[in-house]
């Protein structure tokens, strides 16, 4: 059933990608824009031409008869007519129209003729300081003025008895909707638009006062009577103000529709009720959005629903009818949805920052309140209810992505939200490992869409589904128990099957485009993960299996990894190889040293030999990575790898070496012949040490020939220089004669065969022709 969710949630993104994909001009192909702006070109083209023939058909008007003054006489050359639009000679006949032509350009004369001056009032300039305070400012003050007095009256009125209830709230009903018919009637006088404004919100404000001190003081309105008539008030000024094209007309109406149920709440606020009203409330704001482009409505309405909503939710999480409250909230969020995309789709432009987080902030808002619902009542709906979203949330900016060409911005963060729902929905579907299996998949399923949609956050949600992925195989899901058996067991299958998918995402991200990485280019985010899927596969390889197996399948790891750097040529290995040889050292000297301790008693012992062959796997990797050119630093960190793999081989074999002599010590029984042992014992150590060292340093001096490696052969000088002083300083105080003997033997030996050796290569390097070493 898990793996079947999966395959659905894959699935279902996929179509919706594809329908984004369908969207996306081809190669080569105009997008919608182009076309537009090349059709209208045309036209603007057309209609001049229309224009030029229309006025070269008109008859001239007669001048006024003016005699000129003899320097005012033109000169026979020059032409006395009015200058023409467009050039024509002189024997073209003036062209005659057609009737329906006639017609055309007499219907476009006022669009594409320039008119000697337009016939309305000029556009108002900006109101600087003292215009604003004095023609704004105070005209808005006078009408808080007005209502402070209003309250006063009423308050008068009652501690005086002169009018009763009725009267008051009659008459405070009457005056507001007489100022706000004022108000409606002066819009069309330009040279007072601020008192049109200010009568518009005097009536606005009066008719809820009015309606609240019928309600709360008077008690002449039950609930749903002032519920319903402050509704019709808020109707009211939103006509009014998309008549007079008065925004702030329109945002005091809404104002006064969001706060008329705090103003009406009760002790235990009805959530049903509230919400309907809200729905109400922002589809009439959808509905302003078809006339008037008023962006500050919509925020203002979704901000306001947010503040009543999120309260009642965390108050009452669990709903008395589930069904009616996913309803409610699935029609507020369709109306947030719509109206700023509504909006841009109708007049083709881009949407703002705010009105993106608005879009993000719904989707968000939404599922959390659809979650907290099912949570406490159907919590399998769950993972379908965010799957749904981000196919819903595809199609739109698929749909979007037509309408509106060249916001990649928005496209990207309505793909964005989608990534996210489905990134919710396999934990909500899945459990354990299944889960970071989905996400790897998940991450694969994006990267191989990415090149296939324009917007880059395909790309970006495929690597951070990786990443989760990977955050999970390393410390999130629970990969040991008692009842498992260890490596034959689902998880290790699932997390094996993760790091395929991490590494076939790797190869899959070489087909992103370089726009959609920002700096980054495809190899390096291959290479970044590829290096992630390695470590992954180290820390499976490190923690599940038991014994010798780790370091085992650690030094295969290793060794595959520097066989693939000479096959493909990528920065990842030299990065990788490093990283798998110290999670291999990490493991055979420090994980696995409390079992190589207890097998000293032999001299050769399969640690010692794992340990041998995980310096002998790392060396020999190294020098694949040198001689790989996967990157341009690939020669140097193979060289430093092999190198490294020398050095600790000549630790193991010491330590090895004098675990083994102080094994036999301690098998020893108290007493004086364990103190003899004891003298033994460190005289066989140190002899033993420095043959070893000596005859170490003689195959790697030979090895540095044959390789003609200085570095090889200057670190074998290196180690015999240290012998010779370990000889002549340690052995000669510490040592039995006998081992001294054998000491000082050998390491003569082998130093007169090193400089034979030299002398030979020198007078070798001496001939012309001959190598350099």
């Amino acid at each position: 059933m898990a793996l079947l969710a999966l395959f659905v949630a894959v699935g279902a993104l996929a179509v919706s990608l594809k329908v984004l994909r369908e969207y996306r001009p081809r190669p080569g192909q105009p997008t919608p824009a182009e076309r537009i702006a090349a059709l209208e070109e045309r036209i603007r083209d057309l209609l001049y031409r229309v224009w030029t023939l229309e006025q070269q058909s008109q008859p001239r008007a007669p001048r006024p008869d003016v005699s000129p003054t003899p320097s005012e006489v033109p000169s026979p050359s020059m032409s006395t007519g009015p200058e023409p639009v467009v050039s024509a000679p002189p024997s073209a006949p003036e062209p005659t129209l057609a009737p329906a032509e006639t017609a055309a350009a007499t219907s476009t004369r006022d669009a594409v003729a320039p008119a000697p001056a337009p016939s309305g009032p000029a556009p108002s300039p900006r109101l600087d300081l003292e215009q604003r305070i004095g023609g704004r400012w105070a005209t808005w003050v006078g009408v808080v003025a007005i209502l402070f007095a209003a309250s006063f009256a009423v308050k008068w009125s009652i501690e005086n008895n002169l009018i009763g209830p009725r009267a008051r709230l009659g008459l405070g009903l009457a005056a507001g909707i007489a100022a706000l018919l004022a108000g409606l009637v002066l819009h069309r006088r330009r040279d007072v638009p601020y008192l049109s404004e200010a009568l518009s919100g005097l009536g606005l404000g009066l008719c809820y006062l009015s309606l609240y001190a019928g309600y709360a003081y008077y008690e002449l309105l039950r609930v749903g009577a002032a519920f319903g008539l402050m509704f019709v008030v808020t109707v009211l000024g939103t006509i009014v103000a998309v008549i007079s094209e008065r925004q702030v007309t329109a945002v005091l109406a809404l104002l006064g529709g969001l706060l008329t149920p705090v103003l009406l709440a009760g002790d235990q606020p009805n959530e049903r009720v509230l919400m309907g009203y809200l729905a109400v409330l922002d589809f009439l704001v959808l509905a302003i959005a078809r006339f008037r482009t008023w962006s500050a409505l919509n925020r203002l309405a979704w901000a306001g629903t947010v503040l009543l909503l999120v309260p009642t939710f965390t108050r009452q999480p669990e709903a008395e009818t589930p069904v009616v409250r996913l309803a409610l909230l699935t029609a507020l969020f369709v109306l947030f949805l719509l109206t700023p995309l509504a909006r841009e789709w109708s007049q083709g432009r881009r949407l703002r920052e705010v009105d993106l987080l608005i879009v993000a902030g719904t989707a968000a808002g939404y599922f959390w309140a659809v979650y907290i619902t099912l949570e406490a009542w159907r919590p399998i709906l769950e993972a379908p209810v965010a799957l749904a979203l981000a196919i819903l949330y595809t199609i739109v900016a698929g749909v979007y992505r037509r309408r509106v060409p060249g916001d990649d911005a928005t496209v990207g963060v309505l793909i964005g939200v989608a990534c996210v729902f489905v990134t919710l929905a396999i934990p909500l579907a899945l459990k354990g490992p299944w889960i970071t299996l989905a996400w790897a998949a998940e991450g694969a399923v994006l990267l191989w869409l990415a090149p296939r949609v324009a917007t880059p956050v395909a790309a970006w949600g495929g690597t951070a589904a990786l990443i989760l992925a990977m955050l999970r195989v390393w410390g999130g899901d629970t990969w040991a128990s008692p009842n498992w058996p260890p490596v034959w067991n689902a998880t290790f299958l699932a997390h094996l099957l993760t790091v395929a998918a991490i590494v076939a995402a790797g190869q899959l991200a070489l087909s992103l485009r370089g726009d959609q990485l920002l700096t980054t280019k495809p190899e390096v985010l291959r290479a970044v993960v590829w290096v992630l899927a390695s470590q992954t596969l180290s820390v499976l390889l490190w923690r599940e299996p038991s014994g010798l197996w780790p370091a085992g399948l650690l030094a295969a790891q290793v060794l595959v990894l520097g066989a693939l750097s000479r096959l493909i040529a990528s920065p990842t290995f030299a990065v990788a190889v490093p990283l798998a040889a110290l999670m291999l050292l990490a493991r055979v000297l420090m994980a696995d040293d409390s079992m190589a301790k207890a097998a000293a008693e032999d001299l050769l012992n399969r640690y010692l030999v794992a340990r041998i062959v995980a310096c002998a796997v790392i060396g020999l990797a190294g020098r694949w990575l040198a001689g790989s050119g996967a990157s341009v630093h690939a020669g140097t960190v193979g060289r430093t790898v092999s190198g490294t793999a020398g050095v600790v081989l000549l630790f193991v074999l010491s330590q090895g070496w004098t675990r083994y002599q102080n094994a036999l010590l301690q098998d020893a029984k108290p007493g004086a012949s364990r103190r003899g042992l004891r003298s033994e014992v460190r005289w066989r150590t140190q002899v033993g040490l420095s043959v070893l060292w000596t005859l170490y340093a003689a195959a790697v001096l030979a090895w540095g020939f044959l390789r003609r490696s200085a570095p090889l052969r200057y670190g074998a000088l290196g180690l015999l220089g240290l012998t010779i002083f370990k000889v002549f300083v340690v052995d000669l105080a510490s040592v039995k004669t006998l081992y001294r003997m054998l000491s000082f033997l050998l390491l003569g030996v082998v130093l007169l065969l090193v400089g034979l050796l030299y002398q030979k290569m020198s007078r070798e390097r001496g001939a012309p022709g001959s190598p350099r070493l």
